[in-house]
């Protein structure tokens, strides 16, 4: 259900989802409660799913805790028809270096990779980091998570000099609402498989072929796909009807949410709405949303989301 047939692009049409990473106490990975999420989305039918994104928080880990998840994680995608990704974040180039090479080691050959954030890159430096990373893993496919909040973002028509020069760079992940944005990577960067949100993916369905990363996935596995499957056949009239319906229960769900809070805290809520025994801490010095927040999160979901259960 996830792969298209011929493609315009580098990489398949798919429905992509990210798995969260579940802390003990003592903040080491859960590996019996990251088994089950893990093998959870597999049973609903995610076959491409990617780990140490915002909501993996991979950020923030030692290289243990990444050598760690990546173990764990190759062992439960190891099968034919799954497709995995590996997030890589970091200031360094070399230490990106360093935790692809231990992955691609472990069999993975799909990566998300982040421009480092640390000074203002310039268009030449950005497309120099993608032939210098990319490069060192030809045979590898790199998507750029696209992150709008970092300070250093990919521009469509920067995307368009990066092609030119990376030939394994296959796709991007964008969290965006700017729908100027979402038609400018359509129309001008379309070789790469653009994921984006419900929000903006029947908007970007207008223009093309592109992919559907599911933030409600754990929620809404089959309410998800059919929103894939409706932008996939091109009945984008469909899909903004699910759109409209999707966006109404995000801001139910997030209704007692009154403060900003990074990704990941919005992912393990939904991860704890599907599976109480989920613990939706987070890594310091970041909170996860607050227990009030969180019952009238659920509450909602109890009384208001039995049509898409």
């Amino acid at each position: 259900m996830e792969d298209g047939g011929a493609s315009r692009t580098r990489y398949p049409q798919a429905l992509l989802k990210g798995l969260n990473t579940p802390w003990t106490a003592e903040y080491e990975l859960d590996t019996d409660i990251f088994a089950k999420h893990t093998n959870q989305l597999l049973a609903h039918g995610y076959t491409h799913l990617y780990v140490l994104g915002t909501a993996g928080e991979g950020y923030a880990l030692s290289d243990r805790a990444f050598r760690r998840i990546v173990d764990v994680f190759c062992d439960l995608m190891d099968g034919d028809d799954l497709h995995p990704q590996i997030g890589v974040i970091s200031l360094s180039v070399d230490h990106m270096l360093e935790r692809i090479g231990y992955a691609s080691d472990r069999g993975a050959g799909t990566f998300q990779i982040v421009l480092p954030s640390w000074g203002v890159m310039q268009s030449d430096e950005k497309v120099a980091f993608f032939r210098q990373v990319c490069g060192a893993f030809p045979e590898a496919n790199f998507l750029h998570y696209n992150y709008p909040y970092g300070m250093n973002t990919m521009a469509p028509a920067e995307y368009v000099m990066a092609l030119e020069a990376v030939p394994n760079l296959v796709a991007t992940k964008i969290s965006t609402m700017d729908m100027g944005i979402v038609r400018g990577l359509m129309t001008q960067a379309g070789q790469l498989q653009h994921f984006f949100l419900q929000g903006p993916f029947p908007y970007g369905s207008l223009y093309g072929e592109c992919s559907l990363i599911s933030s409600l996935g754990p929620l809404f596995p089959d309410f998800s796909r059919e929103l894939f499957e409706a932008g996939r056949a091109g009945d984008v009239a469909r899909a903004f009807r699910i759109q409209r319906r999707m966006l109404e229960v995000s801001a139910g769900l997030y209704a007692g949410v009154h403060r900003r809070h990074i990704d990941g805290a919005f992912d393990k809520l939904t991860s704890w709405l599907a599976d109480p025994s989920f613990p939706r801490r987070l890594l310091p010095p970041f909170d996860p949303i607050s227990d009030e927040a969180a019952q009238i999160a659920r509450d909602y979901y109890e009384s208001s989301c039995s049509d898409l259960s």
